[in-house]
């Protein structure tokens, strides 16, 4: 019988070295590991399991629901609407927290998926929106009789404030991270790793994780295009390469010839912490917003407005969908319109000097 063997005991199932427990109190399954190899144990766990669930359903009329499914429900309720492939890319992120019942999922497990996003480079105006879908999907299954936790706090954002890094502050973190002087072959190759990422999350305008999960196959060095596959429902395109990113394709193509450019980084998400560390080193200044890996993608779209390209050809660039999304970057460069506005009135208002006519020394020709 289940109940006598030593891997099926009671609604306990042992895999691997861990118990899991199987049980359900009226209708509502249970499915979950002990995390513990002893199985006395696990069966104290497992009682305790079972007597919340009755206090829960039986007593107290609970109707649990667990994350994913409530996450799920929400998105399928909103299928027919314009914004759901927007809500379904916002609430994925949460799909990292533990799959507990809703009203289980505790303010550490929400506040770490925000900072994991945040060391992968995501602004704070992206997670409000999240913050935002995540609350409404509270409001939703609560309204259909199931169990919630409490919403999350919203996030205050400024949303005029966007940090950019000067010229002169982007050479202040390409110096630190420079390997050049590092003798230690283990560590300069580490550190010309970061100094490449760095490089190329500058030049192509980058989201980390679009340059993190780039392929070979994305790259053509004959051409010297790459193309782009862009995250978050924005538009894949093409670019040309600059200088600086044919020297580090071809000679990263040379040393390795497996499937990703960067197959050190293919998988992991979060490069907060030697990127703290470099923004430290090179003195950067963040009382007026943290520096991250996505800085760059900011820094780069101003210098490059700055340089003349105007905000439809940004757009493009940037692979955003529309023109709202490229705004953000309007209000950067408002003092250099309107000094070039200045410049252009004070210009208007300087009398023409027509020079003194000189007579054709030859006959006029008139070109079609």
């Amino acid at each position: 019988m289940a109940g006598k063997s030593t891997t099926n005991y009671g609604g306990l199932l042992l895999r691997g070295q861990t118990w899991h427990m199987r049980f359900s109190v009226k209708g509502q399954k249970v499915a979950e590991s002990t995390h513990t190899s002893v199985r006395r144990d696990a069966e104290r766990i497992m009682a305790k399991r079972k007597s919340e669930l009755v206090q829960e359903v039986v007593l107290a009329g609970k109707k649990p629901i667990r994350l994913h499914a409530a996450l799920d429900t929400f998105i399928a309720s909103r299928s027919h609407l314009p914004s759901h492939q927007s809500c379904e890319i916002h609430l994925r992120y949460f799909r990292a927290a533990p799959d507990h019942y809703l009203d289980r999922i505790t303010d550490a497990d929400l506040q770490k998926v925000l900072q994991d996003k945040r060391d992968e480079g995501y602004a704070e105006s992206t997670l409000k929106v999240s913050v935002s879908y995540f609350n409404a999907m509270i409001t939703h299954v609560g309204e259909m009789g199931y169990t919630v936790r409490k919403k999350m706090k919203r996030i205050k954002h400024d949303s005029g404030r966007l940090r950019w890094l000067t010229k002169g502050e982007y050479a202040s973190l390409l110096s630190v991270l420079d390997p050049v002087d590092v003798a230690d072959k283990w560590v300069k190759a580490q550190k010309q790793e970061n100094f490449d990422l760095v490089r190329l999350l500058y030049e192509t305008g980058c989201r980390y994780k679009e340059i993190s999960t780039m392929r070979w196959t994305q790259v053509d060095l004959k051409k010297g295009t790459v193309f782009i596959k862009r995250l978050k429902g924005s538009v894949d395109g093409t670019l040309f390469m600059t200088d600086t990113m044919k020297e580090i394709f071809n000679r990263r193509r040379e040393l390795d010839k497996g499937d990703f450019v960067f197959g050190s980084k293919e998988g992991r998400l979060n490069e907060g912490r030697w990127v703290k560390g470099a923004v430290k080193r090179a003195n950067l200044d963040e009382t007026e917003g943290g520096v991250t890996l996505h800085t760059l993608r900011h820094t780069r779209a101003v210098h490059l407005l700055q340089a003349g390209l105007n905000l439809l050809e940004l757009q493009k660039f940037l692979g955003h969908k529309t023109i709202q999304s490229t705004m953000v970057y309007a209000h950067v460069i408002e003092d250099d319109v309107m000094r070039k506005a200045v410049r252009l009135t004070d210009g208007e208002q300087v009398p023409v000097q027509l020079a003194t006519p000189v007579p054709a020394s030859q006959p006029l020709r008139l070109v079609v």
